[in-house]
């Protein structure tokens, strides 16, 4: 049977009492916590929703995460870079439904370089302004810089100036170097990730952070991904969406 927990929500949750609810609460007295928490913060009992769309750029990637079905490699017959046309198409779909939001994302591609994301996300801004650009993943970010042959930051404030309001806190599954070893060893390091959001945070640009669990972490690695999102945003107040995948 599991047994009822006590949280004393005066006190900030410690790494402890986490582990601790990770592995005895009940995941209904969780949501009934949670739901509690977010009354305090936010009493006004109003919940909002972003209509967005999901849009892959292009499927060629050469990180071969194990995990994912979605990559292809450019030799493949069915790899893709959407042609700008095929993407103003997918953007007045959501239009028509009262979409406000794009998620802009690969497949890290190995040969795209600043100049093709410059004028991507300057075309989309310019011909629909009403549209809220959130794309690009730390991973893409890094690459861009590596085989633009300049830094991380440029590359963030480059994309800013052409209309990038966000960027998605996909590619982090669990922020720790043991798993990330194990599931994605040719994706960035935990540290390198998070660099690349408190960049962003640096400029003003506002990020997501996600968690995928499921696959060989330890309960323990899940409360050190929690650390570090926490760290960071304790330090710049970036982060504005947690998203946790399964």
């Amino acid at each position: 049977m599991v047994k009822k927990m006590i949280i004393d929500k005066s006190k900030r949750l410690t790494n402890s009492d986490a582990l601790n609810l990770i592995k005895n609460a009940s995941l209904l007295e969780l949501g009934i916590q949670e739901s509690k928490k977010k009354s305090e913060l936010h009493p006004d009992k109003t919940t909002s929703f972003i209509v967005d769309r999901n849009i892959n750029y292009t499927n060629v990637c050469w990180v071969d995460c194990k995990f994912c079905a979605f990559f292809r490699h450019g030799k493949d017959e069915d790899s893709y870079v959407l042609k700008f046309d095929e993407i103003d198409q997918k953007i007045d779909e959501l239009l028509e439904i009262g979409g406000t939001q794009i998620l802009f994302q690969g497949g890290v591609h190995p040969k795209l370089k600043i100049e093709y994301y410059e004028e991507l996300v300057e075309h989309i801004h310019n011909k629909y302004p009403q549209i809220t650009i959130h794309g690009f993943s730390a991973i893409e970010v890094k690459y861009i810089s590596k085989i633009s042959k300049i830094s991380i930051l440029e590359v963030l404030k480059r994309l800013q100036v052409k209309g990038l309001s966000s960027i998605p806190g996909a590619g982090a599954e669990i922020l720790s170097d043991r798993v990330r070893d194990i599931i994605a060893p040719n994706k960035m390091d935990s540290l390198e990730w998070i660099e690349v959001h408190e960049l962003a945070h640096s400029i003003a640009m506002k990020t997501t952070a996600t968690m995928m669990f499921g696959t060989v972490e330890t309960d323990e690695e899940i409360i050190e991904h929690w650390e570090l999102l926490r760290n960071l945003q304790d330090k710049t107040g970036g982060f504005f969406k947690v998203q946790i995948l399964n």
